[in-house]
């Protein structure tokens, strides 16, 4: 049931580093997202999004973009959907 249109989300640092969901996984407190870098070759990375995030009243999670940290570049922010974190997953 994976969601086949996924969209992909960007950092917000110039240029920005653009970003695709490729593997979820629901534990008892929160959400494991892998991501994968699409502008330039990356290793995939696992986010742990918790349940708490996923209450806020915003529609997208906010998290630091782990290649301007591995790049030791002030660190900027990457708004993931919270529809494209819980695509495809069944209900909490």
């Amino acid at each position: 049931m994976a969601d086949e249109t996924a969209s992909s989300f960007e950092c917000t640092n110039l240029p920005p580093h653009r970003f695709l969901i490729t593997g979820r996984t629901r534990n008892a407190t929160g959400i494991l997202v892998t991501v994968q870098r699409l502008d330039s070759p990356y290793p995939p990375r696992e986010i742990f999004v918790t349940n708490r995030e996923m209450k806020m009243g915003y529609d997208d999670v906010l998290k630091a973009c782990f290649v301007c940290v591995d790049r030791g570049i002030k660190e900027k922010a990457v708004a993931i959907p919270k529809a494209e974190i819980e695509a495809g997953l069944p209900p909490a």
